[in-house]
């Protein structure tokens, strides 16, 4: 089993495990509507850094539906725990208008102009952590949270990938059709986040919450940021069921070895929520 699949189940094995006594379960699904950017920065054969623009340079789509899904369990009255997962997946087919002379984390390949490219970007976003309410009345609720965060991060290419070499401070490459897929997977370590939040409940099963959540941390040779900012507002359809519309801006990045990478997303989100 992947090291994604095994972090997934421990982070679900620790919410199943929580105290079971006067608590409630909340699941909630849904996802966003979003405009994305996304740019990483690598080094050549020549050791130039060299920035490649996912939208500009390989045509992946910049507007985008990503999946979201968060399980949390809440007990004596003010605590919480949670997981979530996104899911941020994009594949695009292209020719290259100039050439590129690294792939990401590959400096023995590049990409001539005008070759015809596949490319792949996958990441994943695994969140765990814990929430207390401080201030808690009848109608307002405002908290914070601790967690954790791993990144799952895969590129592949494919198509007429160049093999380079580099000869007396010069590159040279050669076009080859691959029959295969070219692929980088990276994972960062499990970097820390903190968050705020407040709701309020401004009428009868109408409430309205904004939420934020940063952190940056290095250790090593890895470090890592994260912003994450929402508004909802959300309408008890039933004591057990939830729907909520909002807004989220979300910023990720990770520099590890001598790689950086940089993915933000913007736009509507919509969510149902199952309580019991």
């Amino acid at each position: 089993m992947k090291t994604k699949q095994w972090l997934c189940l421990a982070a679900l094995t620790t919410m199943v495990n929580a105290p079971l006594n006067a608590g409630e379960w909340v699941i909630k699904a849904g996802g966003f509507w979003a405009q994305t950017d996304s740019s990483m920065t690598t080094k050549t054969l020549l050791d130039r850094d060299l920035t490649l623009d996912f939208e500009d340079t390989f045509n992946l789509e910049e507007e985008q539906f990503l999946p979201f899904a968060q399980i949390g369990y809440q007990f004596n009255d003010r605590h919480h725990v949670f997981a979530d997962w996104r899911r941020l997946h994009r594949s695009a087919q292209t020719k290259a208008v100039g050439a590129i002379e690294s792939l990401p984390n590959f400096p023995e390949y590049g990409i001539a102009a005008g070759a015809s490219i596949n490319t792949r970007m996958d990441i994943d976003v695994l969140r765990a952590g814990y929430g207390y309410s401080f201030y808690k009345t009848e109608r307002v609720e405002i908290g914070g949270s601790l967690g954790l965060h791993v990144m799952f991060i895969e590129m592949g290419f494919s198509g007429e990938i160049a093999g380079c070499v580099e000869n007396n401070g010069q590159l040279i490459c050669e076009s080859t059709s691959t029959s295969g897929e070219v692929v980088d997977e990276s994972i960062t370590a499990p970097l820390p986040d903190i968050g705020f939040w407040a709701s309020y409940e401004f009428a009868d099963d109408w409430t309205i919450a904004a939420h934020s959540e940063v952190f940056y941390i290095s250790l090593d040779n890895v470090s890592g940021y994260l912003t994450d900012l929402n508004a909802t507002i959300s309408y008890a359809i039933s004591p057990n069921w939830d729907a909520e519309i909002g807004y989220n801006y979300y910023q990720v990045g990770a520099d590890w070895d001598e790689t950086s990478l940089k993915y933000k997303y913007q736009g509507p989100m919509f969510n149902v929520a199952y309580k019991f």
